[in-house]
């Protein structure tokens, strides 16, 4: 049998209130009649005590001899059952004989006796048992004269008392019933609102899970925010993360199988030519073939590269790195290539230098940027390459004449692999692979660092990588 998480959740806080219930009346109960007995000893040690005080007083005034024979003399306090007034004389009784016990007072447990143990008022205590008399000893001059006893009221449930008790455990019994009622309602209440968001993202999953990644759950309408919230949107950030990806995955398939038709369009063509004798296998089509050969060599190279850096196994060798040299190399590389294109190189190169870089990387980077640069930006135009400081950080880039990229979103797809513009910033030569940007973003971020497109003051594109200084 499957228990959905949100029902094991509701019995969890349903079995929880039912055990702190529990607990807090069998807490509640035993301190109550601990509680009770005490107060019960607590006043019958007051009401030994008050006895006490008037049989001593009684004792000071009538004297032993004269209380055993007249013990209604014995003045009890309000409360105690006095005996009523107007007591028959000595005389209404046998000589020798004193009252019966009955009529010598109401005797609610009192009793008051010799030190030798004779009854001197009240009722005799049975012996033993298992209630044990409270005793008072009542001293007159330094001498115990009399011994005042009181028969210890029944300890709850046993007494009469009992149904106080019993009242307040069912008032406990209520108030715990009320708990788990309201504790059941809470569960529900608290199930159906976790029920419907859960299952909404179980079903957003299994459709996730079948490649269905246009399903998108609805925001939240309630007042509250909650981590229910939270996780529907992040599985709607995480489809539509999935829908650009697998979008990017068919563009990469379309696109990788359009940079390999070109070159092998080109190879099978020449091939076939010279096969069919309608080319003569000379150093041109020796030459066409080999640049051929090279374009697909090149776009395996960058595939692979770029496919390590996914991997973030992209091997790099950091160490100090200053940066007026490889700005003065990468100048010579480029200075002859795009002065043949029509394109004026500039450079600013200050003394600065890197913590932690790899020169052959950064030197990659660079690369990739003034081919791209070299690529789109019209002739006559020009390129620059500089540096400089900000902050903790150390920045780099080429900046070219136009055309540019005016808007925003596409600069930044300018970094995704083989993206293409239709419009003004297309390649020119088909030479390139298209990787060139991702793989230049690739070895920034490899060094910790950051690479974006944004307008340059040349009128075209600068792209810029921060690297931490």
């Amino acid at each position: 049998m499957k228990l959905r998480l949100v029902h094991q959740l509701s019995l969890l806080l349903v079995a929880c209130s039912l055990l702190a219930v529990l607990a807090m009346g069998l807490l509640t109960a035993t301190q109550l009649r601990r509680g009770f007995n005490d107060y019960l000893r607590a006043q019958d040690q007051a009401r030994l005590n008050t006895f006490a005080e008037a049989a001593r007083t009684a004792l000071q005034t009538h004297g032993l001899a004269r209380l055993q024979d007249q013990p209604y003399l014995l003045d009890l306090p309000p409360g105690e059952g006095r005996p009523p007034r107007g007591r028959p004389p000595r005389d209404r009784f046998e000589e020798g004989r004193r009252p019966p016990p009955e009529d010598r007072a109401p005797l609610r447990g009192l009793a008051l006796y010799t030190p030798e143990g004779q009854l001197l008022w009240g009722r005799p205590m049975p012996p033993g048992g298992k209630r044990r008399a409270l005793e008072q000893a009542i001293e007159l001059d330094g001498r115990t004269v009399a011994v005042a006893r009181l028969m210890p009221r029944p300890e709850a449930p046993e007494a009469t008392d009992a149904a106080f008790l019993r009242d307040q455990f069912l008032a406990l019994a209520g108030v715990g019933a009320g708990v788990m009622l309201l504790a059941t309602l809470a569960a529900v209440l608290l199930a159906r609102r976790w029920a419907r968001p859960l299952a909404a993202a179980q079903a957003a999953t299994h459709r996730l899970a079948r490649g269905d990644f246009t399903h998108r759950l609805p925001p939240s309408s309630g007042r509250w925010h909650d981590e229910l919230d939270d996780l529907g949107m992040d599985l709607n950030r995480l489809a539509e993360a999935l829908q650009n990806l697998e979008a990017s995955r068919r563009r990469w398939v379309a696109e990788l199988a359009h940079e390999l038709r070109t070159p092998l369009t080109v190879l099978r063509g020449e091939l076939e030519a010279v096969q069919d004798g309608v080319r003569p296998m000379d150093g041109t089509r020796i030459a066409s073939l080999h640049r051929e050969v090279q374009r697909l060599n090149r776009l395996a190279d960058d595939f692979s590269l770029l496919a390590r850096a996914d991997l973030n196994a992209l091997p790099c060798e950091f160490a100090p790195l200053p940066i007026r040299p490889l700005l003065l190399q990468t100048q010579q590389r480029w200075q002859d290539r795009l002065q043949h294109a029509g394109l004026a190189l500039t450079l600013e190169a200050p003394e600065l230098q890197l913590p932690k870089a790899d020169a052959e990387r950064l030197g990659q980077v660079l690369d990739n940027l003034l081919s791209n640069a070299m690529a789109y930006t019209d002739a006559p135009g020009r390129v620059h390459l500089w540096a400089q400081r900000q902050g903790a950080k150390v920045l780099m880039g080429v900046d070219d004449s136009p055309p540019g990229v005016p808007d925003a979103l596409e600069r930044e797809r300018l970094f995704e692999p083989l993206y293409r513009r239709a419009a003004s910033r297309q390649r020119v030569d088909g030479g390139g692979s298209g990787l060139g940007l991702s793989i230049a973003r690739a070895i920034v971020l490899a060094h910790g660092g950051r690479l974006r497109a944004e307008p340059s003051p040349l009128g075209g594109l600068r792209v810029v990588m921060e690297l931490p200084a």
